[in-house]
């Protein structure tokens, strides 16, 4: 199930004291989707995979300590790929 692999990326950034509190929702985007960014302005990320796009603007995402809303989210961004 991809919403365990959600949560389990989701725990290791929230550990991860490197990594700014503002900036761990980039994160983790960048975590479950890497390979399918097509774009990243201005913290808007648009993922693509064959004719789905996805699109994220992490400026109006939920704080991140929110672990269910963030995972709903993101398992919501990602369902098609």
């Amino acid at each position: 199930m991809f919403i365990k692999g959600i949560k389990r990326n989701y725990d290791k950034i929230s550990q991860d004291d490197s990594i700014a509190d503002e900036d761990k929702i980039d994160a983790l985007l960048m975590k479950l989707g890497a390979e399918f960014l097509v774009s990243k302005d201005d913290r808007v990320y648009i993922f693509k995979k064959g004719e789905l796009t996805a699109k994220f603007d992490a400026k109006h995402a939920r704080a991140y300590h929110f672990k269910d809303y963030v995972c709903k989210d993101m398992n919501k961004l990602f369902h098609g790929f």
